[in-house]
């Protein structure tokens, strides 16, 4: 059986949704299909921050790996318009080295050994910012038109729960 992924054109410029603002909600693709090369996004601004210029990013992509810049649970898969404030504890750090990892996103999505497609598992997860603000957060995507590889597609909104 031949599945074909969901595809989302590149948007990376975000509506800046407004701390506070649930259940205002902003989807967002970014192409972070290159090796060794890292998209950075900043969640309150909705856009990308590309080197030189990395200051105030909350999320970083490259290929199939996500990354936050501060703290990241995963809610399972729990409803994302139910998910109204942050849980108090289960956040894991990112580990910044040669292989930067962090332990809740490496497993974001499920891959199929016969079509050799990565399908998101639909987890909700609640990102803690380095400056204490809190977002919800679920990767839809992984594919651009094509279907080409590494278009990061997510929705996110803020939660209560944060400083």
């Amino acid at each position: 059986m031949h599945t074909t992924p969901s595809t989302f054109l590149p948007r990376v410029v975000g509506i800046a949704v407004p701390l506070g603002a649930a259940p205002l909600l902003d989807t967002v693709t970014i192409d972070a299909g290159a090796e060794s090369h890292w998209r950075y996004f900043d969640l309150e601004r909705g856009r990308v921050a590309d080197p030189p210029d990395t200051a105030g990013w909350d999320l970083a992509f490259e290929r199939f790996h996500v990354i936050p810049s501060g703290e990241i649970a995963n809610l399972g898969r729990a409803r994302f318009d139910t998910v109204r404030a942050a849980p108090a504890a289960g956040y894991v750090r990112t580990t910044l080295g040669r292989d930067t990892v962090n332990a809740v996103t490496n497993a974001w999505y499920s891959y199929s050994y016969l079509s050799h497609l990565l399908v998101p598992k639909g987890d909700v997860y609640v990102v803690r910012t380095t400056d204490g603000h809190v977002a919800k957060l679920q990767i839809l995507g992984y594919y651009c038109p094509g279907p080409t590889p590494g278009c990061l597609t997510f929705r996110y909104g803020w939660l209560a729960g944060g400083r």
